[in-house]
């Protein structure tokens, strides 16, 4: 066995784990923020008063913000992780001996495999500019 093959094929897998991580922090802080956006856009008329109406008038306008920003963060790290780990194969391509399992796969399978860490997040914001767009 190859110990550097073998430390390169550790930190690739720590490499999948944070993105897995990463994909679903984004999901679930979307799935709060869009929660957050409908109960503001469906609150009770008993609110309208005593200050309350401002302040969901704001949250309707700052949660679409926050969740983009949310968005934009996640996806760095996301982008990150992806750059690391072609780091990490091109090392792996350079210390793998004939005896040694290869690390890497054809380009098109490992371009699917990262096709949610890479769509999920254009699609949620995408999602937030149309609700940003579209009147209330």
């Amino acid at each position: 066995m190859n110990p550097k093959l073998e430390a390169i094929r550790r930190r690739i897998e720590n490499e999948h784990t944070l993105i897995n991580q990463r994909l679903s922090w984004l999901v679930s802080s979307q799935a709060f923020l869009l929660s957050a956006f409908a109960i503001s856009l469906n609150a009770p008329k008993e609110f309208a008063g005593g200050g309350y109406l401002e302040a969901n008038h704001l949250l309707v306008r700052v949660i679409p913000f926050g969740a983009i920003a949310c968005i934009g963060l996640l996806w760095l790290t996301l982008w990150g992780a992806i750059w690391s780990l072609g780091i990490l194969r091109r090392e792996a391509n350079n210390v793998c001996g004939d005896e040694d399992l290869p690390v890497l796969n054809h380009a098109a399978i490992r371009w699917l495999g990262l096709a949610a860490p890479v769509f999920i997040p254009a699609i949620f914001l995408a999602l937030w500019i149309v609700l940003l767009i579209y009147p209330h």
